[in-house]
């Protein structure tokens, strides 16, 4: 499914760069806990996933009883050789139907520029979940060694999610590269000078899961 994308679309350097993408997704969280957190939480059903970059994901949260549909707004990252059917769409616009999904999760991927399309990409996101769905936004929670290479702050701010009725937790992960050049290579790309610093193949990182379950009898 194809949706005109253009004009909300936040560059993402996976689909020109696949090679640094590549370590960045075999290196982050590479014990896998998000992943398991996610998976523990997800329902059976229809689920999608937003911002779905290549579909590393998506792919290993599809079991018996549950179908992940990854939806990418970027063309570039789409990878048909995946076994899993793509939509082409971006949260603050999503081409489904009313409560279509059972749940919904993001991985590092639900970025919008202010509030009025955080609200935006919110309210779409439960427009096509059932109600009694949960929704799951995965993002970096700062005050670990992999923020604190960053000039910028790349943290993100639990109070418009609280706010907006989310709850979160911390999942305390790590970065684990194969050798320190690799390690610097990413960290580089990401934060310039700053990255040149890194010396070492683990780094502390973590996460915050921002959860809400839908009841749209209260609204």
């Amino acid at each position: 499914m194809k949706n005109d994308t253009s004009s909300k679309i936040i560059p993402f350097y996976g689909g020109i760069k696949p090679e640094l993408f590549e370590i960045e997704r075999r290196c982050m969280d590479r014990k896998g806990k998000v992943i398991k957190y996610l998976d523990e939480r997800l329902p059976d059903g229809l689920v999608l996933d937003v911002g779905a970059g290549n579909g590393f994901t998506a792919e290993k949260l599809i079991r018996e009883g549950r179908l992940v549909i990854p939806m990418e707004p970027d063309e570039k990252m789409i990878d048909c050789s995946k076994n899993l059917i793509w939509s082409n769409g971006v949260a603050q616009s999503i081409p489904f139907h009313t409560n279509t999904f059972d749940a919904m999760y993001s991985t590092w991927a639900f970025f919008f520029d202010g509030i009025k399309d955080i609200d935006k990409g919110i309210s779409e996101v439960e427009r096509v979940v059932k109600d009694g769905g949960r929704i799951i936004i995965i993002d970096n929670y700062g005050d670990d060694e992999f923020c604190s290479y960053s000039p910028n702050d790349i943290t993100s701010s639990v109070d418009p999610w609280s706010e907006r009725g989310f709850e979160y937790e911390v999942i305390h992960t790590e970065f684990i590269f194969d050798d320190v050049q690799e390690a610097k290579e990413l960290l580089t790309f990401y934060f310039g000078e700053q990255g040149k610093q890194v010396n070492k193949t683990v780094l502390e990182y973590k996460v915050v899961a921002y959860t809400k379950v839908l009841n749209k009898t209260k609204r």
